[in-house]
């Protein structure tokens, strides 16, 4: 609420309080994909600083901001290309990552633990999968495009929050949840639009300056919102993912798809259950399981032994450890590691490489 507030200020401070008069954000919602559940075999490894638990396609949007809208409101991008097939045999080199970060004003020290990871994750990247052609995409958690707050008729900067140019080109794709990020808004955020060599709403591999890229699209600030559940759904629904559409080229039928979400609650405002949320991403791989890894890094006061704290929370009510656990390939992280979040990424390759080597495209 202090937030709003502020940002209400910031509104009427700036040309006599003449901003733009359009509400939240559109997003675009999808009924959770009805597929058959996955169970899975939970086993407990250890890492530096804190612990973690285990469990074991078409056209993108252009970032030229000419995008014209196609049916159902889903921006149209235009045809992707295919990185075509490269070693190794299994999934022939092909894995898309997915981060879906919250830009909830809880995220603030987060956020920090958080940057101070991206060298790790792209260290294992380039270290891991260096011959491997891979997309990565951050799904957008934040409401702000088209929101008053960003006080768009503004001569330069607006005041207070977020700190954000106005006069800058909007693309229609800036404003749906779950799209993928090229211009990260808000305090704590790139506030900018991100350099991607492939004009897409994701990176691909043979991106110049590739810990640049990812840390401006992952940069998504503490302006915006929670729900990783709930976007990531969006984000693999085929309203995104058609061609034309914002995300449409990322998701690629005989890729291994990965999926990395970082919120610091449990998420019980998403919509949907963590049944729901496995099924999608199982759905979006043609029912295959196995074709799926998911990293969920959050608090863990559901663990006595957690870094967050223990709040006394009985088994089964924490969502997205639900979540984790449902998923056979899996690995659960504290947020609350001060040590950052690079070992949960690179635990989470090992079971990559494994499933990249036996995937069999559906």
């Amino acid at each position: 609420m202090r937030r709003l507030v502020l940002a209400a200020a910031a509104v009427f401070a700036c040309n006599n309080g003449d901003g733009q008069n359009s509400g939240f954000s559109t997003s675009i919602t999808t009924a959770p994909p009805a597929t058959t559940s996955t169970g899975a075999e939970t086993t407990s490894t250890s890492t530096t600083g804190g612990s973690s638990t285990s469990g074991e396609d078409s056209a993108a949007a252009s970032s030229t901001g000419n995008s014209d809208s196609s049916a159902g409101g889903i921006p149209d991008g235009g045809v992707p290309p295919d990185g075509g097939d490269k070693p190794p045999a299994g999934c022939k080199g092909k894995i898309d990552f997915m981060f879906t970060i919250s830009s909830d004003w809880t995220m603030e020290d987060a956020q920090g633990w958080l940057k101070s990871s991206f060298p790790g994750f792209i260290g294992t990247l380039e270290g891991e999968f260096a011959d491997f052609d891979y997309h990565i995409l951050s799904a957008n958690t934040s409401p702000l495009w088209g929101h008053p707050i960003l006080c768009a008729n503004c001569e330069d900067f607006c005041p207070e929050v977020p700190k954000y140019p106005c006069g800058v080109e909007h693309e229609p794709c800036d404003e749906i949840r779950g799209a993928g990020v090229t211009y990260p808004i808000g305090e704590h955020a790139s506030n900018k639009r991100c350099d991607l060599a492939s004009g897409r709403r994701y990176i691909t591999s043979g991106q110049p300056e590739l810990e640049d890229a990812f840390t401006c699209i992952a940069s998504v600030g503490i302006d915006g919102a929670a729900n990783v559940a709930e976007v990531t759904v969006k984000a693999v629904a085929s309203e995104l993912n058609s061609v034309g559409s914002c995300n449409a080229g990322f998701l690629r039928d005989d890729a291994l798809l990965v999926v990395v979400v970082v919120q610091d609650t449990a998420d019980e405002n998403s919509e949907g259950t963590a049944q729901d949320w496995a099924n999608a991403l199982v759905d979006a791989k043609g029912g295959d399981a196995d074709a799926v890894v998911l990293l969920v890094i959050t608090n863990d006061i559901d663990d006595p032994d957690g870094l967050c704290g223990y709040a006394g929370i009985p088994p089964g009510f924490h969502e997205l450890r639900n979540w984790t656990e449902l998923l056979p390939h899996s690995v659960f992280g504290s947020i609350c590691n001060e040590q950052g979040y690079a070992g949960y990424f690179a635990e989470a390759a090992a079971k990559i490489k494994t499933q990249c080597d036996v995937f069999v495209p559906q």
